[in-house]
This record gives structure tokens, C-alpha cells and sequence, in this order.
């Protein structure tokens, strides 16, 4: 029986080449995607050790504040601490340092270089003589005068700057300024080192003076006298200054290198998700076809059985195809991956430093790829296999039959059953219900999508495959008609074919309406919310500080202006009994949020907006309201009246809060409002914003302009823009504009996640090649008579073609269908907590393109399959058995 299996396979090794492609590709993505993860973190892991490499120990504040990612905010020391550090025994050498971000560049056209988005831009303070190799010099010199500059040389090269070139910066303090180019740095000795983000060097004081902490450092680095080691000098220090935090010099170059690596792995885990994504897809195919291959070789595995095969063995040799598929497919997948890795490193190189090519796969990578590769594979053809077991002997007599799959009550119960079941788990999941929500919705969603794909897809099947031949006939003709009856009648078959397709269209349909309804419900939000006519934003998310403090008294001082109102966005942390109950519960601890400091009490962190309450309901309609503007004074709060519901919380009422610059503090409701912006339910009032909140974050962030009764818009507008002319990380907006501003990161989140979905959907289209070119195989010798009794070529390829359309407007319809349900649940379960704030809308001309496209790409799948079909040989064909 080995033998016989090595044999068969090696006869119709053609059959299982795109079986084998779809594992390939699946592989391959998962491979590469490892292989540059690891690259990227060896190769600035290795920078990092090598630029802090002469430091022994650093001296900071223990004061931090978490962030999402990276590595926390930290509290600036005084300089006089680089003076005590000094003077501690031991101590060789001693230097301050300034790092912080919010600083950017301005390019040649007067824009934000980078557009205020991807790796971000840190100022540093030029040290001499640095005892760490924060600034290698490639081209020039280091600033030594407050008006000089130097930047890394991927930033150089790009917006084509030598030394001798002026530079404008937009500062977090001091808006515009000019420098003079001196010099092209970057880490490490060479200045050649990269690791993605892009460096500004100034002088110290300047570099103190734009951060916003003049006389301070983020931290001092320091070098002991020879002999000493690290952990002596560490605790040296600690016991000088028992006030700052002081850690070794391998632990500040671990913090450092794991604070890149945690967003490398961020990056690596969110692309791998369409890698697996992916090889689910392959599945469907790969039972496909081993469905097929065992339906075809009927007879054969009859006659195995009649002359003495065990079940066993049959169930052996079937499953031994699957593994040396699995195996053949897994290692062209590896090598695939490693090729798309060096291809990622050279593409990468500009951005990071970089080792000349990727990390070779370990042991770890191969088995991965062996394990998963294979895995699937032979669990794929598990059911086909077990299947091919049962064929009696007798059927050596017989014909191919026709699959009655759909006609299956027990298929329709069971079906109906799992969706129910999957659509409980992911209700409950939604609803934050047990003990992994995102798991239960993730297992709710695998069951009905395998329920659609395998149960109850059959039973739907033959009716739209005839529905839609009737639909094509018209144009199509027989050809169209022959086309559905070939669907209808392998009713498994075509509804496995279309599974592969429907997963893909099912994720690009969910992520396209919950795009479009988060457009569409900001969009309502604003067009309810704002009466202004227009908004001076920040360009950027992390532009803190970009808009001048006196901004708004300039342009309320315009004659066309009516109302000019700051808006100032920040964190807390609430401290209310429902807030301590769920951080008691939780099971994991939730990311920091900015301006909340660790040695914060637990409870629920949220973001606050600041306003001012004498202009700021001038220019937000913010509905009915309970209490009045006059009466948001010092220490209180206004709060939206459902998020208010849910929190207990009653005009009057107190409420505990933590601030990260003025620790514990108490709060009164003095307004309830209806309706707000969507950004946060907690607003505050300038004066107690402006009194609790970190320097970072005190700083107007919008302003909302409504212009003089009579006054001109588009004269308004043109003194708008040139009171920012000179500003370049701000802009003037219409509302139109606003809205855009609000929802362009969603546009290109969404191109990101196309592409990285549009592998799934091309495997789904090679299974549709595959099972058609396996299904022409089988019906060679009845498409040898139907070309007997006249069918053209021409005929014959059309056919072919109609047959792959139905089954790919199949897949897509079934998931436009479950897009639109999962879409709408999720949509259902955020209302349920803002009421008024979502709008489910369903992008029509989007998911009518899904279709169209989708069907196209079947029938281009079809190219080969067809042109095979047509090129038949007329007598031979009805001669095969």
C-alpha cells in the first residue's frame, strides 16, 4: 500500500500542485513575517547594546507614567542632580541628557515632514564626547550655538539638506523656529545607526528650553571609575540620592531594547493574523480537493478493497499524500519566506540599521512551518480520508455519482444549530460576558462561518446555482444553463469551492461597514454637535502644544469672529466605587494611559476634555442639559447624561479622581449634557483642567470658530489661515474637512488591511482554479460527448467560466451576508453603551463592487481551466474512463 500511495501520487502530482500552493503562500507569509521580526530585533537590539555600551549606571526620577506601548513617560530630573551625581565616589564620568518627542521637522512646501505620521521624531541634546553613542557624526559637526541644529541622514537624504542649509522646526514651546543645518548624525560610532525614529540634535539648553523643561534631564548617564562594576556603583548611587531611581547600565539597555522589540512584536502579531487568516482559507481548499481526488478514485480504492486492502490501510495511504503534501508544501513555504524576508530587509534598510540579510530559519522556524504546514494539511484531508474507507467493493462497478448532500435534513438541523450556538457566543461576547470575551466571539464567529461553509452552504447551494443560471441565460445561453447544473449537482463541492471565498469577503465586508459606520456616525456627531464654522486642529495626534497660548485671543480679536473656544484634550483616573470594583476584577491589568502615573490608586482611566464654559456651548449644541455653563467652576465637572446613568452619578454628586499632576482630588457634577463629541463623556472646565493636568497636555488642542452674524466665510477663512500661516503644524478647517480630518487614519488602515487580506482572497481564487481544473478531469469523458454532439470550443469555455462565476458570486453573496450580520451585531453592542453616538451605514457601491469584483476574479480563475476544457481530445475524451 506505500508503494501504491507513492505511486498515485506521483501520477497525479499536477492535481495537488495548487493544493500545495495554497499551503505555500499561507506558509510563506507566517515565515517571512517571523523571519523579518526577528532580523528587526536582533539588528536594533545589537545597536542599543552597542550605543549604551559605556554606560554603567543612570540616574532618573521614579515617577512614570504607563503608556500603551514603549516605554513609560517619565518625570524630568533637576540639573543639580548631574552635579551630585558627580560628586559621589567612584563616579568617573557624569553627563545629562534630553529626549523627549513632539518637536517635527518642516520639509521644503511648509508641511510637517512625514505628515506628522510613522516613526516619530526625538530631540536630543548634543553632548560632547558622549559617554553613550547617541550621536556618531556621519557628515559636519554637532550644534554648539542655540540657533544650530543636526538630524540623522535619512532625514538629510530626503528633504535634500547639507550642513550650511537652514531648518525650520516646529517647537512644542516656542511655535516656528529656524536653525542652521551643522551637521548629519546618527547612532552609533559612524552615525549610521537607525532605529526607525528620526532624531533631532540642539544644543542643552535649547533642547531643555523646546521641551518644555529648561534646567532638567530625562536622565544622567554615568561611567564609573576603572575597577568598579556596575551593580557597586548602581548602589553607590542610591545611597547618595535616595530620591531618584537608579538603575545598571545592562538594565537601561534591556528597557531600551525591549521597548522597541514590544512594537516590533506588535507589528509581527498583527500581520501574522492574515497569515493564519490565510491558512484557514487553505483548508477549505485542501478538503476540497482531497474530496474530489477520493470521489475520482472511486473505483480504484473499490478494487484495493476487493483484492484484500484493509480499511486501515486505504485511510493510511490517503493520509500519507496528505503528509508528503504538507511536508514538500512547508519547506517551499520556508524557503518562500526567507525570500520574502530579504526582500522586506533591503526595502527596510532606509529606515532601520539592518543586518545585510534576514535571520536564517532556526530549528524553531522549521518546525513551525513542518508542524503547521503539515498539520493542516493532513487535518484537511482527515474527513476525505476517513471517507475513502467506507467505499465497498462493489463500487468498482460503478459511475461517478451525484452528491444528494442537499437534501440532507440532519445537514440543515445540525447547521442551524451551530449558527445558533456561534451567534449565542459571539452575543455573549459582545455583551463583555464571561471570562474571554474576544475569544468567545472569535469561536462564535468560526462556527457560523464553518456552519455556512460546510452545512449549511450545500443545502443553499443547488437552489442559487440554478437561480443564478436562470439569471445568466439571457445572455448565456446553454452554456449558462450547463454551468448551473454542474454547480447544483456537487452541491458539497461548490459550497466548499465558495467557502474559501467567503471568509475573505466576510472580513473585507465587517471591516468595510464598521469603516463606514464609524464615518458615518462621526460625521452625525459632528454635523448635530458643532454650530462652529470652522475648527484650527493640529495636524497630528501627538502635536501637543502645536497651537500657540495665545492663538485664540488673536483670532477672537478678528472683527468677522463671534466666538473663539479652546479645546484641551487629557487623561484621568476615576476613582468612583464602580471604577475600584473593576480594577478588583479584572483579571488583567489594562495598558497605562498617558498622564496617569503608575503609583496611581486602581480604578478606570479615561481621557477629559478641557474647555472653556463661557464660549464653549456657543459653539457646541451639546442638547438638553441639566445645570447650568455658570455653574462649571474650579473643581467641577460636566458629564454626558447616559455615561452618567451607567456610573450612578446624580447632578450634585461628588466624584474621586486621580490627576497625574496633582495626585487624589474631588470633583462635583455640576452639569449633565445630552449630547458631546464622541471623543469623551467628561469635560472640564478650563481652570480645573489647567490646574490638575501635566504640562504636556496644557495646551489648546483645537479651537472652534463660529463666525459674526453677516460676516464673510471665505473672508473669515482667509484670516484664518494667515494667523497659521507661519504654524505648519496647524490647520484650518471646515466641517467638511473636520470630518475628513477625523476619518483619514481609518482610510489607510483599511488599504493596510485589504492588502494584507488580499492574500486570503487569492488563495480562495487558486481553489477555485483547482477545483475546477480536478472537476474537469472527472468529467472529461462527458465533456468529450458533449462536444461529440456539437458544443463549439467556444461553447464548452463559457461553460467553464459561467461555472466559476456562480461559485464565486456564491462565496461573495454568502459573505456579504455574514459581513453585514457580524458588522451589525457589533455595531448593536457599541450603541448599547453610546446611545445616540454609532450609526450602523452600509457603504452600498462598495459591497456591489465586492461582488462585481469577485465575480470577475472567478472567471479569471477560470482562464486555464477552460482553455484545458476546450482543448480536449474529442474520441479520446469519450474513451477515458
Amino acid at each position: 500500500m506505500l508503494r501504491v500511495a507513492l505511486k498515485d501520487l506521483m501520477a497525479r502530482k499536477r492535481r495537488l500542485v495548487t493544493t500545495s500552493i495554497a499551503v505555500v503562500l499561507g506558509i510563506a507569509f507566517l515565515t517571512g513575517t517571523q523571519l523579518l521580526s526577528a532580523t528587526l530585533n536582533d539588528s536594533i537590539r545589537s545597536l542599543v547594546a552597542d550605543v549604551y555600551q559605556g554606560v554603567d549606571a543612570v540616574v532618573r526620577s521614579p515617577k512614570t507614567t504607563s503608556t500603551p506601548f514603549g516605554q513609560p513617560l517619565r518625570t524630568p530630573v533637576e540639573a543639580t542632580v548631574l552635579d551630585e551625581v558627580l560628586a559621589v565616589p567612584g563616579v568617573d564620568r557624569a553627563q545629562g541628557f534630553v529626549e523627549a518627542a513632539g518637536n517635527e521637522l518642516i520639509d521644503s512646501k511648509g508641511k510637517v515632514f512625514g505628515g506628522g505620521v510613522g516613526p516619530p521624531t526625538i530631540t536630543y541634546n548634543w553632548v560632547e564626547d558622549s559617554i553613550m553613542g547617541t550621536g556618531g557624526v556621519r557628515e559636519g559637526r554637532g550644534p554648539t550655538a542655540d540657533d544650530e541644529i543636526a538630524i540623522d541622514g535619512t532625514s538629510a537624504d530626503t528633504l535634500g539638506l547639507k550642513p550650511g542649509d537652514p531648518v525650520k522646526v516646529a517647537t512644542l514651546t516656542g511655535g516656528v523656529k529656524t536653525y542652521t543645518l551643522v551637521g548629519v548624525v546618527g547612532l552609533g560610532a559612524d552615525g549610521e545607526g537607525k532605529t526607525g525614529a528620526k532624531p533631532i540634535f540642539f544644543t542643552t539648553a535649547e533642547a531643555q528650553a523646546i521641551t518644555g523643561q529648561p534646567g532638567q534631564y530625562n536622565f544622567v548617564a554615568v561611567r564609573a571609575e576603572p575597577g568598579i562594576g556596575q551593580r557597586e556603583i548602581a548602589r553607590t548611587l542610591a545611597d547618595a540620592l535616595p530620591q531618584e531611581q537608579v538603575i545598571t547600565g545592562r538594565q537601561f539597555v534591556e528597557e531600551n531594547q525591549e521597548s522597541i522589540s514590544k512594537f516590533v512584536d506588535i507589528l509581527s502579531t498583527f500581520v501574522s493574523v492574515f497569515g493564519y487568516v490565510a491558512l484557514f482559507v487553505a483548508i477549505f481548499i485542501i478538503y476540497n480537493t482531497f474530496s474530489i481526488l477520493v470521489q475520482q478514485r472511486t473505483r480504484e480504492t473499490a478494487l484495493l478493497r476487493a483484492v484484500g486492502a484493509r480499511r486501515r490501510q486505504v485511510l493510511g495511504a490517503s493520509l500519507l499524500e496528505a503528509v508528503v503534501v504538507g511536508v514538500i508544501a512547508s519547506v517551499l513555504g520556508l524557503v518562500l519566506g526567507v525570500i520574502i524576508a530579504m526582500l522586506l530587509v533591503n526595502a527596510l534598510q532606509n529606515l532601520f540599521t539592518m543586518a545585510g540579510s534576514p535571520a536564517l530559519p532556526g530549528v524553531g522556524n522549521v518546525v513551525f512551518a513542518l508542524v503547521v504546514g503539515v498539520g493542516i494539511t493532513v487535518v484537511s484531508a482527515l474527513a476525505p480520508a476517513w471517507r475513502s474507507t467506507r467505499v465497498p467493493p462493489i463500487a468498482a462497478l460503478g459511475e461517478v455519482s451525484i452528491d444528494r448532500s442537499n437534501l440532507s435534513r440532519s445537514r440543515m438541523v445540525v447547521g442551524v444549530l451551530m449558527v445558533l450556538v456561534g451567534g449565542a457566543l459571539i452575543g455573549l461576547g459582545l455583551a463583555d460576558t464571561g471570562p474571554s470575551p474576544v475569544a468567545m466571539v472569535g469561536v462564535g464567529a468560526v462556527m457560523v462561518l464553518v456552519s455556512f461553509a460546510l452545512v449549511i452552504g450545500p443545502t443553499m447551494a443547488s437552489p442559487f446555482s440554478r437561480l443564478l443560471a436562470r439569471v445568466m441565460g439571457p445572455v448565456g445561453g446553454v452554456s449558462a444553463r450547463l454551468a448551473g447544473e454542474n454547480a447544483a449537482r456537487n452541491p458539497k463541492r461548490t459550497a466548499s469551492t465558495a467557502a474559501a471565498l467567503t471568509i475573505g469577503v466576510t472580513l473585507v465586508t465587517l471591516i468595510a461597514v464598521i469603516a463606514s459606520s464609524i464615518k458615518a456616525s462621526t460625521d452625525k456627531m459632528i454635523d448635530q454637535s458643532v454650530t462652529a464654522d470652522y475648527v484650527v486642529a493640529t495636524v497630528s495626534l501627538t502635536s501637543f502644544g502645536a497651537i500657540p497660548p495665545d492663538l485664540t485671543e488673536k483670532i477672537s480679536a478678528l472683527d468677522d469672529v463671534a466666538v473663539a473656544s479652546p479645546l484641551r484634550f487629557g487623561f484621568m483616573r476615576l476613582l468612583d466605587a464602580k471604577a475600584v470594583a473593576n480594577a478588583a476584577t479584572a483579571t488583567t491589568v489594562p495598558p497605562g494611559t498617558f498622564g496617569v502615573p503608575d503609583d496611581a490608586p486602581p480604578g478606570e482611566d479615561t481621557a477629559v476634555l478641557g474647555m472653556d464654559p463661557r464660549t464653549w456651548f456657543d459653539v457646541v449644541d451639546a442638547g438638553t442639559t441639566d445645570g447650568s455653563p455658570s455653574d462649571l467652576g474650579p473643581g467641577t465637572v460636566a458629564v454626558e447624561k447616559h455615561y452618567a446613568e451607567t456610573r450612578g452619578w446624580r447632578l450634585g454628586d461628588t466624584i474621586p479622581v486621580y490627576f497625574g499632576a496633582t495626585g487624589r482630588q474631588e470633583l462635583e457634577v455640576a452639569m449633565l449634557f445630552e449630547q458631546g463629541l464622541g471623543q469623551t463623556p467628561i469635560w472640564l472646565p478650563m481652570d480645573t483642567f489647567a490646574a490638575n493636568q501635566l504640562p504636556l497636555f496644557n495646551s489648546d488642542y483645537q479651537i472652534y470658530v463660529k463666525g459674526a452674524d453677516g460676516a464673510s466665510m471665505s473672508e473669515l477663512r482667509d484670516q484664518l489661515d494667515a494667523l497659521v500661516a507661519d504654524l505648519p503644524t496647524v490647520a484650518v478647517q471646515d466641517l467638511q474637512q473636520f470630518v475628513e480630518a477625523q476619518t483619514g487614519p481609518i482610510n489607510t488602515f483599511l488599504y493596510i488591511v485589504y492588502g494584507l487580506l488580499a492574500l486570503a482572497i487569492i488563495i480562495a481564487l487558486v481553489g477555485i482554479t483547482n477545483t475546477l481544473a480536478l472537476s474537469i478531469l472527472e468529467r472529461t469523458r462527458e465533456l468529450g460527448l458533449l462536444r461529440a454532439i456539437g458544443m463549439s470550443r467556444r461553447q464548452l469555455r463559457r461553460t467553464v467560466r459561467y461555472e466559476a462565476a456562480i461559485i464565486a458570486v456564491f462565496g461573495a453573496l454568502m459573505g456579504l451576508v455574514l459581513g453585514v450580520v457580524f458588522s451589525a451585531a457589533l455595531t448593536v453592542a457599541v450603541a448599547a453603551d453610546n446611545p445616540g453616538l454609532v450609526t450602523y451605514h452600509l457603504p452600498v457601491v462598495q459591497l456591489v463592487a465586492i461582488t462585481v469584483i469577485a465575480a470577475v476574479a472567478g472567471v479569471v480563475a477560470a482562464w486555464l481551466p477552460a482553455r484545458r476544457a476546450a482543448r480536449l481530445d474529442v474520441l479520446a475524451a469519450i474513451a477515458s474512463n
